[in-house]
């Protein structure tokens, strides 16, 4: 037991204790402990705000269209990264600022295996929405609800898969972390170019039908169709600026090689706390863009407070 322990933490997870005595300046730990209240000021709001979005689309039988599941299935994914992503985040960067080895490890492992996961499967739920978008505005959808669910459902079981071989590997052989980024940004940059397709076939058959239109109904449809897919591009607008500075600060730390040094780790800290922003800020889009959700939300508050009263 006494040399497992000791592998765990010597070995398993040494890059995550890496020059950890040299960080302890007075600038690290401001900027590391700004970032834990932050993400802790997060946690609740993430939460509570995605579980609403879930009730009003699971209480509202109008909504269960497959755009709308979608849309629930990228909200389950923010309410479990505001459930478990970020409080461990705050427990790994508080026992970085104690010093205390052990709960550095399991912690920064559990963040890092998880963060990666819903970061993937987020990427997933965008890049099936944008192609969703593009089949159901070409008449020419096959998705239904149910195979949305499925979908949904495979994705995130392949990537709980991917974890687990990953873990595996990186646990008895230690080399296996480098191999597994590469192929998650391989994988997320196919998504993105798919994506990128899906919207440009959106903004062709826009233009197509606008030059067309000569029913007024026609106009309103239209004009419906472009809100949605402008709010689904505002989603993934707020994604990419909330994991560009990351991904900028990983390019910058492994080119020029200071990977654990203090200026790299603080800024990895202000860069982890932003990526939790979009988990925090969509429940608010949906509210604020789509009307369904919104007369949904109000309808469950109105129900509610008549509880109440």
């Amino acid at each position: 037991m006494a040399s497992n322990s000791s592998r765990l933490s010597d070995d398993w997870c040494s890059f995550l204790i890496l020059s950890n005595s040299s960080k302890s300046t007075s600038v690290y730990y401001q900027v590391t402990l700004t970032s834990c209240v932050v993400t802790s000021l997060m946690v609740p709001m993430t939460v509570a705000g995605n579980a609403i979005i879930l009730a009003a689309v699971w209480k509202n039988p109008s909504l269960r269209t497959p755009s709308y599941v979608l849309l629930a299935g990228l909200s389950l994914t923010d309410f479990c990264s505001g459930l478990l992503s970020q409080p461990f985040y705050v427990v790994y960067k508080l026992a970085e600022l104690a010093g205390d080895r052990k709960v550095i490890c399991i912690s920064g492992v559990i963040t890092q295996s998880v963060g990666y996961y819903f970061s993937a499967l987020t990427v997933i739920v965008m890049t099936i929405i944008a192609v969703e978008r593009w089949l159901h505005m070409s008449q020419r959808s096959l998705l239904t609800v149910r195979r949305v669910v499925m979908l949904y459902i495979t994705s995130a079981v392949l990537l709980i898969v991917f974890d687990a071989i990953h873990m595996y590997g990186w646990y008895h052989t230690n080399r296996n972390f480098k191999t597994v980024i590469v192929i998650f940004v391989l994988c997320t940059t196919f998504c993105f170019v798919l994506t990128a397709f899906a919207y440009y076939k959106v903004y062709r058959i826009i233009r197509h039908h606008q030059s067309q239109i000569q029913a007024n109904e026609n106009a309103i449809d239209m004009e419906k169709y472009k809100k949605s897919v402008f709010t689904i591009l505002y989603i993934l607008a707020l994604f990419l600026l909330s994991y560009v500075p990351y991904v900028g600060c990983l390019l910058v730390v492994n080119i020029l090689d200071i990977f654990g040094t203090k200026s790299s780790s603080a800024a990895f800290n202000v860069c982890g706390a932003i990526v939790f922003v979009s988990s925090f800020v969509n429940p608010l889009l949906y509210y604020w863009r789509i009307n369904d959700i919104r007369h949904s939300v109000v309808s469950i508050a109105s129900k509610v407070r008549c509880k109440k009263c």
